[in-house]
């Protein structure tokens, strides 16, 4: 009997077709998700400015993450570092040659905030300056920068430079930071970012003596400028910090202690308007010294209260162009008042001269932390 060979089927053949079709489409997905990826990447590493290294990127449908990213400031300018960055991008944006997140997560991070000689507050002063570099180049470049509609912050170091204060500028070192600000945008355009954050000055010699001190801050900063609106509380911290902003001569008699501080500060075109109350507790003082006249210990003594705290309150306003207005000098000035109305009411009578000093309360600060 004759074999017959079967003809292949319209209905295989078929099948044959559309899983060729689908190989070829799967080939032609995974080389456009590599390529979607490779400029990805490209781009979020140019959206760091050329100073910028990263150990790793990993690009998902929803979010990038960056490893161990390092940012180079410019001359005298502390690097930007953090253990990892999760960024949600608007994938639109990067059609268009923007960088454009919804939500970045930076964990593990160190850097800068600089409040300049100005007034002008300056948030991670090395990734502005790296922003505004040319990629590849050293001029200041026209680059759109990056823009975030939320940035948070979670458990790293910030260093808190105050250069109104002091010359160099004075150092807050702070840890287990957690903040949130919103919108951010690098370099800075001038809009309001609304501000949470939440830091602590660690224990042990080099930071805290008494313990450990906690700031809590909550309104909004113009990142760039001056204007801003800020409500902050700081608990415990220690004199040493404290002291260049109770005195301009940096009370640096001072031997211990330590300030708890509620403040509101409003700056609205320049114009300064900050009020609050300030506790100092534990002071002590380095040698001997005399405010108005009689030893300083006993003055310090009428004016604590049974806890041995000074407890005074203070109001600040000016302009922060007109040279002859500090805020320092103004905190002190309210401090010496606050001294002495606090003599001229708990120190009555204890001893001999406190009614007549309290004429010379200009000079009552330095008095009380310049010797």
């Amino acid at each position: 009997m004759a074999a017959h060979t079967q003809a292949p089927s319209g209905k295989g053949s078929f099948l044959g077709s559309l899983l060729a079709a689908v190989l070829m489409l799967a080939a032609i997905a995974a080389v456009l998700a590599f390529a979607a990826t490779r400029v990805v990447q490209q781009r979020v590493a140019a959206a760091l400015g050329p100073r910028a290294a990263i150990g790793d990127i990993s690009v998902g449908w929803r979010r990038v993450e960056l490893s161990n990213v390092t940012i180079q400031g410019a001359a005298g300018e502390a690097p930007v570092r953090a253990r990892r960055v999760a960024l949600t991008p608007r994938w639109t944006s990067f059609l268009q040659d923007e960088a454009v997140f919804d939500h970045i997560l930076i964990e593990g991070f160190e850097f800068t905030v600089l409040r300049a000689a100005d007034g002008d507050m300056q948030i991670a002063p090395a990734l502005q300056s790296s922003l505004k570099l040319r990629a590849g180049g050293s001029e200041p470049g026209r680059g759109r920068g990056m823009r975030a509609e939320q940035v948070e912050l979670r458990g790293g170091r910030l260093d808190f430079l105050d250069a109104v204060i002091a010359r160099p500028a004075h150092r807050i070192p702070f840890e287990a930071v957690q903040a949130r600000l919103a919108p951010l945008a690098l370099p800075a355009e001038g809009q309001r970012a609304r501000i949470e954050f939440d830091g602590v000055v660690s224990a042990g010699p080099a930071g805290n003596r008494g313990g450990p001190a906690r700031v809590r801050a909550r309104g909004w900063v113009v990142p760039g400028g001056s204007d801003a609106d800020m409500q902050v509380a700081v608990r415990n911290l220690d004199i040493r910090h404290a002291a260049p902003y109770l005195a301009e001569n940096g009370a640096a008699s001072l031997a211990g202690g330590a300030m708890d501080l509620d403040m509101k500060t409003v700056v609205d075109q320049r114009e300064l308007r900050a009020h609050g109350a300030v506790t100092l507790h534990r002071l002590q003082f380095a040698g001997e010294g005399q405010l108005f006249s009689l030893p300083r210990e006993a003055v310090l003594a009428a004016l604590k209260d049974r806890q041995g705290d000074v407890r005074l309150t203070f109001a600040l306003s000016g302009n922060l162009d007109n040279p002859r207005f500090s805020v320092t000098r103004g905190f002190s000035a309210q401090i010496a008042s606050g001294l002495g109305r606090a003599i001229g009411v708990g120190a009555e009578g204890a001893a001999e001269g406190v009614g007549s000093a309290v004429k010379n309360l200009g000079e009552a600060i330095s008095d009380l932390f310049g010797q």
